[in-house]
């Protein structure tokens, strides 16, 4: 207003009318159609406009002729004065608006429902994250635990309900710990303890007279040494005490099949150069010098094949006997089962070897199984996890 209080009467109009928004509109006075005078609005603008007109009187409006439908209906916002300028030329000035149109109630829904599922799905997104992440946490640390009864107690994070589960299965873990080293130190004081009767019945044997009844007593005492130093055997193979480090695999399958040979039995080994894998080293030694055993004693020799399959080692161990009925191929995995034709004194065998070979194998991350061979005999198939050389290689 106070630009065009500056301008003469005539080019007011003209001024007007030039800008590019046609939101103003400046015309006469004509009394019959003034709208009513706010005295409230008419002072503030008073106010405003300074000693450069006198503003006669103002007012402001706010209307929609469609506000109850459902089509897009613009408000209009009316703001007007009535103004007299020093010159003494009177004019009606008014600001007309609209504002934007209301979206129907349909359409509002549809269109906020896209953003609402987005929201949605991002909150979800970092409420599942919270949640799997120490639960994914959970299954490794129950996954290491079947491979070492050692492996140390999880973090309990997360949230309430996935804390509560973590420390249930600390809990387990260690009253599965306190069981395995009970049933071990029981069987290790057990055959221990048989050992010094069995040493007094040999002594006293050598004083028998009878010489066929001392020949067939001192046959059932060795059976029985057999069988304590075997018990022996299957507890340390239950005790995971010894610390894992990196070896090479290779090494060592040659090593037992050199020394089978230089027995007098039948070893070959088939391998490709370095494997490393993370075990401890005795009890690896002990479980493959079962298995070959095994394999020279009822089978007449071993082959012992090693390759690469994926992110594992799988070493295969052969023999060239009859094999095993496949009814019982679970069952020779079981402690003290053993076959008919392996029950005889020549043969021996007290059904501990498969046994302790698997317990050593499955604390260290392996996996043994067994199958009949289409071209003949037995053959034992051993799964290892690769691991990168060690750090001074």
């Amino acid at each position: 207003m106070n630009l065009l209080a500056a301008l003469g009467p005539h080019e007011r109009l003209e001024a007007v009318q030039a800008l590019p928004s046609k939101q103003w509109r400046i015309h006469t006075v004509e009394e019959n159609a003034l709208p009513t005078f706010q005295p409230g609005f008419t002072a503030d603008l008073e106010q405003a406009a300074g000693s450069s007109m006198v503003v006669e009187g103002a007012w402001r409006t706010r209307a929609s002729d469609c506000r109850h439908t459902l089509v897009q209906c613009p408000t209009t916002r009316n703001t007007g004065a009535v103004v007299r300028f020093a010159d003494g030329q009177r004019l009606l000035i008014e600001d007309i608006r609209e504002s934007p149109g209301r979206l129907p109630k349909l359409e509002m829904f549809m269109t906020g429902l896209p953003i609402f599922f987005a929201i949605m799905g991002v909150v979800a997104w970092f409420a599942t994250r919270l949640v799997l992440q120490p639960l994914r946490q959970l299954s490794e640390a129950a996954e290491a635990f079947g491979r070492d009864p050692d492996h140390p107690p999880i973090d309990e994070t997360g949230p309430a309900e996935v804390r509560q589960a973590m420390a249930t299965f600390n809990r387990m873990r260690q009253c599965l710990r306190a069981y395995i080293e009970e049933r071990t130190h029981i069987l290790a004081a057990i055959t221990h303890d048989l050992k010094t009767p069995l040493t007094r019945m040999l002594l006293r044997l050598e004083q028998c007279t009878d010489e066929p009844l001392r020949l067939r007593l001192a046959e059932d005492v060795a059976a029985m040494q057999r069988l304590v130093n075997e018990g022996l055997e299957l507890a340390r193979s239950i005790d995971l005490s010894q610390p894992i480090r990196i070896l090479d695999l290779g090494a060592l399958l040659q090593s037992l099949c050199d020394d089978t040979e230089d027995a007098g039995a039948a070893a070959r080994f088939s391998g490709q150069g370095e494997a490393f894998v993370s075990g401890r080293p005795e009890a690896l030694r002990r479980s493959f010098l079962n298995l070959i055993d095994n394999a020279v004693k009822y089978g007449g020799g071993a082959r012992v094949d090693m390759e690469r399959q994926d992110g594992d080692w799988l070493i295969r161990i052969r023999d060239f006997g009859p094999g095993i009925p496949e009814q019982h191929l679970h069952d020779v995995m079981q402690p003290f089962f053993r076959l008919e034709a392996s029950r005889s004194r020549e043969t021996g065998g007290t059904g501990l070897g498969l046994p302790i070979a698997a317990n050593l194998l499955t604390g260290q991350g392996g996996a043994l199984s067994l199958r009949n061979h289409p071209g003949g005999g037995l053959e034992v198939c051993v799964k290892l996890p690769m691991a990168g050389p060690p750090a001074s290689v």
